[in-house]
């Protein structure tokens, strides 16, 4: 299989690269591409069988929805053909209709596949875990994020919220978006060690079935997070 990554050394926020790194330990034999941002992106020419994007700066999603305006529709057509995409982080906001940058006064439209907007608000800072479930599998993560999606998301969540915030603070009960295989979270954590169960999910999707690195040890860690999660002494 082949895994691509794109921008990993400007969009590597919150150990979001450690994603890469598992998928590394987990499918050893997977042809790797990272694509610099002055490149032109693997995907343009290729079809990859996964491609991952993590957390970036607000002034740095600017210029990658700048990059990544003009293969709108190269996108589109590799989320209607099936490729597996996850988006973590602010990531997936760049796949949203718009982004108001209101502390910076700065507007500017995303690549419009979803009708999703975005308000991000530099002054405040939303820190958390949340707790849900993808289909029919539990997954843990957590959050740091200044932005806030508005829009209905109900029909493709990637999240349907247990415990914690959904896409908004007004949203408690489904976070992030799925669109065929495009999985948009805000997520952080690594959400993939975090979570091997998912893990595996993903690389299945993608074609490839084969156990997550070092599973016994993820499980008995997701588990443990689990436990912890559902406590109702647990704060969030």
């Amino acid at each position: 299989m082949t895994i691509e990554t794109l921008f990993p050394e400007v969009c590597n926020l919150f150990g979001d690269s450690k994603n890469e790194e598992y998928l590394r330990l987990t499918v050893p034999d997977a042809a790797f591409t990272d694509d610099a941002l002055p490149d032109e992106p693997y995907f343009v020419n290729e079809t990859p069988d996964l491609i991952l994007i993590g957390s970036m700066t607000e002034k740095l999603q600017r210029q990658i929805i700048d990059k990544l305006r003009p293969y709108t529709d190269r996108i589109r057509e590799l989320i209607d053909h099936g490729t597996v995409i996850l988006a973590t982080g602010n990531a997936g906001e760049i796949f949203m209709k718009h982004i108001s940058y209101v502390t910076e006064k700065i507007e500017t439209d995303g690549l419009g596949l979803t009708d999703l907007t975005v308000k991000t608000d530099l002054f405040n800072r939303l820190n958390g875990k949340v707790l849900g479930k993808s289909d029919d599998l539990d997954v843990v993560g957590f959050q740091s994020r200044f932005s806030q999606v508005y829009g209905d998301n109900s029909a493709s969540p990637f999240l349907r919220v247990e415990r914690g915030v959904g896409y908004n603070t007004g949203n408690t009960e489904y976070e992030g978006i799925r669109l065929n295989n495009l999985f948009c979270t805000s997520l952080l954590g690594p959400i993939l060690p975090n979570n091997p169960l998912f893990t595996e999910r993903l690389l299945s999707l993608a074609g490839t079935e084969t156990e997550a690195a070092f599973r016994e040890e993820a499980l008995a860690a997701y588990e443990q997070r689990l436990k912890e999660f559902r406590d109702p002494t647990t704060e969030f």
